[in-house]
């Protein structure tokens, strides 16, 4: 087994790999909490057009200018990846947020710059 020295002992990277795994867990169940407070469930849920990931991918790419592809596609996989403890209406917001920014000609520039995280 691989090991990882800190100031007190010796450590395995499976544990800290596992703390890692948990803290996620934790912060995804957190904010999932968070949105059900600010978004409740609607009594009246008219179900829509089911798609897949795939087929969202490829639409955003479209809207996306070409040097975005690699971006949209990581942000696609990170939605779907923590989709699944999270309510429908949470990851729609997700989507919805990866479509504005793909939209957005201000974020086009400053991605083109290299100035994103300035």
């Amino acid at each position: 087994m691989i090991g990882v020295v800190n100031d007190n002992e010796a450590t395995s990277l499976a544990g800290h790999r596992l703390g890692r795994l948990v803290q996620k867990a934790l912060q995804i169940r957190d904010a999932v909490a968070a949105f059900d407070r600010d978004w409740p469930s609607l009594l009246n849920r008219t179900p829509m057009p089911v798609f897949a990931w795939g087929e969202l991918e490829r639409q955003l790419q479209s809207l996306a200018p070409s040097n975005m592809g690699p971006i949209v596609k990581d942000l696609v996989s990170a939605v779907r990846k923590e989709s699944s403890p999270k309510p429908p209406e949470m990851v729609l917001r997700e989507i919805l947020i990866i479509a504005a920014t793909v939209l957005d000609e201000d974020f086009h520039t400053k991605w083109a710059e290299g100035t994103i995280m300035s």
